[in-house]
């Protein structure tokens, strides 16, 4: 898919170079306009609130006003900017999701030490700054560049560190030769080093206890919806097997692989159905299948369920009883909550749900665990793949001594967009347990093995920081 979006962004700020910025007691208004030549999946959020996330047609043009914005797009080389008057040129590689905020702000918590660096074939001034951790306008405010696009292999440029300082040029040849770039890797560990706290510290009964994850997704017998539903049983059996054997390789003689079967169990429908759930469950038949077979294969199931017009503990209900089998466990995607006002289907708007609402989940299912006397945790994951679908995410609570909470960084799109999302929102001390998908038919290229635990870099610079405990592909 080839297209061009442009992004016109207007500042009401007043600056004098003499003067500075003018003290003003709001932030000033922005004008983004864009405009769309072919087909482009577009999300845009306007000072918290989602203004837009579907596919706009070729042709057509949005504007907004607005004080801060966040633009998400799924092709990012096709993707041209200009800030307040400025072209800032493409932002990234072919196919890659991009996300592009303003003001900008702060990217992660790596420590970032000023350096130079030689532009190599294929740089885009985007993707050198996701690379050092910094922001685009920072490398066109420092090299005092005009035009972005220019760039050329080879090129100088100076990465300011963390705390604003500049790199110092000891020594530079002539004109033509090779400048070697001073870039320090950091010390990312090893990749049981970089698993969250609680990782690090399982006890042997929970189900990540040095155990790498990797789950097949989909509803059986609808293929568009994942992996799972391409397949019978015995083929999905032996597909799973191999895509777990590399992973196995990939993590190491400390780690085992647990393979599941990752069922849409409560899916999302358009219709309300007779209880008005908007949520249509699979057959207890359909379902006890999966979970025998996984049983006779040592593997593991998930049983996911997309909320609906039910509350996220009602939508939850229907899978406890599936708990009296110590390898199933459950998942909720609030992707399809029907949480906004006056919402009058699935996933348009795409849903939410707040971290009071999580823990209400958890305490449920630790209830009814504990009401069984089931003793072993279970897994609960949690999709997310926009910052807004999980609110005051924070207050999320890791103490239900039952429930291992994993956030899911969901979503399709290019390397450097979901590498980027996923470090975005797993923290190695606050995050419990983290899960990362990956699309067979729509990610382009998709990750390696190796690439989707960290233990290699995407590109040659783009790392998952926090080594995932469990691997969805759809």
């Amino acid at each position: 898919m080839r297209y061009l979006l442009m992004i016109l962004i207007t500042s009401g700020l007043l600056f004098n170079p003499s003067q500075g910025v003018r003290a003003q007691a709001m932030p000033a208004l922005h004008t983004i306009q864009i405009y769309v030549r072919t087909d482009v999946f577009v999300s845009m959020m306007i000072d918290g609130k989602l203004a837009l996330n579907s596919v706009l047609k070729a042709g057509v043009g949005q504007q907004w006003q607005g004080r801060q914005f966040e633009l998400k797009v799924d092709n990012a080389a096709a993707v041209e900017v200009t800030l307040d008057g400025q072209l800032s040129g493409a932002l990234g590689a072919p196919n890659a999701v991009a996300t592009l905020r303003w003001p900008p702000v702060a990217r992660g918590k790596v420590v970032v030490q000023p350096t130079y660096y030689v532009v190599q074939p294929g740089d885009t001034l985007f993707t050198i700054a996701q690379r050092f951790n910094t922001d685009l306008e920072v490398l066109l405010q420092t090299n005092q560049l005009g035009n972005p696009d220019l760039i050329q292999a080879g090129a100088l440029l100076a990465i300011p560190g963390s705390d604003g300082s500049l790199p110092t040029r000891e020594s530079v040849t002539a004109a033509g030769a090779v400048i070697q770039s001073v870039i320090a890797l950091p010390n990312r560990g090893t990749i049981l080093e970089r698993m969250t706290g609680a990782a690090q510290t399982t006890a042997p009964a929970s189900p990540f206890h040095q155990t790498t994850w990797v789950t097949y997704y989909g509803r059986p017998d609808v293929p568009i919806m994942g992996i799972l539903g391409e397949h019978d049983l015995d083929k999905l059996t032996t597909l799973l097997k191999q895509q777990a054997g590399l992973y196995d390789q990939a993590n190491g003689d400390d780690l085992g692989v647990m393979p599941a079967f990752h069922l849409v169990y409560g899916m999302a429908t358009k219709a309300p159905g007779e209880d008005n759930s908007y949520l249509t469950f699979l057959s207890d038949e359909v379902v006890q299948a999966y979970i025998d077979r996984a049983a006779q294969e040592k593997f593991a199931v998930i049983l996911d369920i997309q909320i609906g017009a039910l509350t996220p503990a009602d939508a939850i209900k229907p899978g406890l009883p599936w708990l009296k089998y110590k390898h199933v466990h459950l998942a909720i995607d609030p992707e399809f909550a029907m949480s906004h006002r006056g919402q009058a289907l699935p996933g348009d708007p795409i849903g939410f749900i707040t971290a009071q609402q999580v823990n209400e989940v958890q305490a449920t299912m630790q209830a009814y665990l504990q009401a069984q006397k089931l003793t072993a945790p279970r897994i609960l994951l949690l999709h997310q793949f926009l910052e807004e679908m999980i609110v005051e995410k924070e207050k999320l609570d890791g103490s239900y001594a039952n429930v291992e909470l994993t956030i899911v960084a969901d979503g399709w799109g290019g390397p450097w967009g979901k590498i980027s999302k996923y470090n975005d929102f797993m923290d190695a001390n606050s995050t419990e347990f983290s899960a990362f998908k990956l699309f067979y038919r729509w990610d382009e290229p998709i990750l390696t093995e190796r690439e989707a635990l960290g233990v290699d870099a995407y590109g040659g610079s783009a790392y998952m920081e926090v080594t995932p405990n469990l691997i969805i592909y759809q």
